[in-house]
């Protein structure tokens, strides 16, 4: 399906939310209540108003309040900014006008707009454009809808997710559009396709992960760990401190995790990841560093991935080349022998490291595989990524080792 097609049927989606919404608001009795909530927000217990909503309420025999929560009752990840205010009230909305201290009146806390239920089309498409442009919704999918008031006040029924948003399919192209769009900038990615971010001096990247529908924020956040006992008590700690982010010990290093679930995405909740992590960076420090064990990591030509070499920085220069170019776009045996200078005790001593590498990652992954899968898998692809490594090195070695011997010609010779 192309992406005019796809961008088609979601304008087509949200347009018979509108018509339907409508049509139900256009025949509402007093006291019935309709909220249209985002389903993936963070909800603080009994505020539905935590999350991106709008409230619909039917009062005095043809009138309809229709709401849009402000900062004062928002969960902070869903914070107006100036512009989105004034946007609302471009688009029609009274600006929130009663006092705490008044117990009555015809204002709200909120911003409101009372209308005749005649007008429900009206209320139905800036309700749309509030969940499209302020609250950056992809879909009507993502909305849940919630009724009360009257005993047999009818439900209102929202749309299913469609399978390109369900599977995971497009959510690089969607990622790298809510990054692009929050860094004001085109975002630069290395070989595997992951996405820079600095946040504050700690590199900090965001990897796609299509076939599990999710998406990872992660920096190394600390390397060179050299008492990994001491370093997993700390951790026990950190982790409690931040519930919200995940510290991992991979070898020696403290790798920081956040992950999005991508089915759907929304592009608020990465926003949201990223603020999170801009509060724990403003708390590291050396000390920081020190109390793990490790050295700070916040250096420009730190590693772009926590499933890849972490520990590049400790090996040889031309084996950190030899990685890099191997991953990227793989070479031919003949190039990985240029790259160690031809040396036979270069290229032992890069099997040796990776070998002992390929090991150390294995051995991880059982260790991790009842308590953490999901960094068992990490563990298991660094480990592949060590082993192809390995395999490219023998095929060099046997070109340095073996400089005349050509392989055998296949069975067809030319005997003229």
């Amino acid at each position: 399906m192309s992406d005019n097609t796809f961008d088609r049927e979601i304008d087509d989606a949200w347009t018979e939310l509108q018509d339907r919404l409508t049509g139900y608001v256009h025949v509402m009795e007093d006291d019935d209540e309709l909220v249209l909530q985002s389903q993936y927000d963070s909800v603080d217990d009994g505020l539905v108003e935590t999350a991106a909503c709008v409230r619909f309420f039917a009062w005095a025999g043809d009138k309809v309040r229709c709401e849009v929560p402000s900062n004062r009752f928002l969960h902070p990840a869903r914070a107006l900014t100036e512009e989105e205010h004034d946007r609302l009230i471009e688009l029609g909305w009274n600006r929130p006008d009663l006092c705490e201290h008044v117990d009555e009146g015809n204002g709200s806390a909120s911003y409101y707009l009372d209308a005749d239920r005649e007008d429900a089309h009206l209320l139905a498409s800036m309700t749309v454009t509030v969940f499209r442009e302020i609250w950056d919704l992809l879909h009507p999918s993502f909305l849940k809808a919630i009724t009360g008031g009257r005993g047999e006040t009818p439900e209102f029924g929202t749309a299913d997710v469609p399978a390109q948003l369900r599977d995971g399919a497009g959510l690089r192209d969607r990622v790298d559009a809510a990054v692009e769009s929050m860094l004001e900038q085109a975002p630069g990615k290395d070989a595997d396709g992951d996405i820079l971010v600095w946040v504050g001096d700690l590199p900090t990247y965001v990897r796609v992960i299509e076939e599990d529908a999710r998406v990872e924020v992660f920096a190394r956040v600390v390397h060179t760990i050299s008492d990994r006992t001491r370093t997993a008590e700390a951790l026990a700690d950190l982790n409690r401190q931040w519930p919200d982010i995940k510290f991992l010990l991979i070898v020696d290093n403290v790798v920081a995790v956040m992950r999005v679930d991508g089915s759907p995405f929304v592009a608020d909740h990465l926003v949201s990841v990223f603020r999170m992590f801009e509060h724990f960076v403003d708390t590291v420090d050396d000390a920081f560093a020190e109390k793990l064990g490790g050295k700070l990591n916040s250096t420009p030509g730190a590693t772009s991935s926590y499933a890849e070499h972490e520990c590049e920085d400790e090996f040889p220069a031309a084996l950190v080349t030899l990685i890099h170019l191997d991953s990227e776009s793989g070479l031919d045996p003949d190039d990985v022998a240029e790259i160690c200078g031809r040396d036979r005790d270069t290229i032992l001593e890069f099997l040796r490291l990776c070998t002992e590498q390929e090991i150390e990652w294995r051995h991880n992954a059982e260790l991790a595989r009842e308590e953490e899968p999901e960094e068992a898998d990490m563990c298991e692809d660094e480990a592949s990524a060590w082993a192809k490594t390995t395999e490219s090195l023998r095929a060099a070695l046997r070109v340095v080792v073996l400089p005349n011997r050509t392989p055998p010609r296949g069975g067809f010779q030319n005997l003229g």
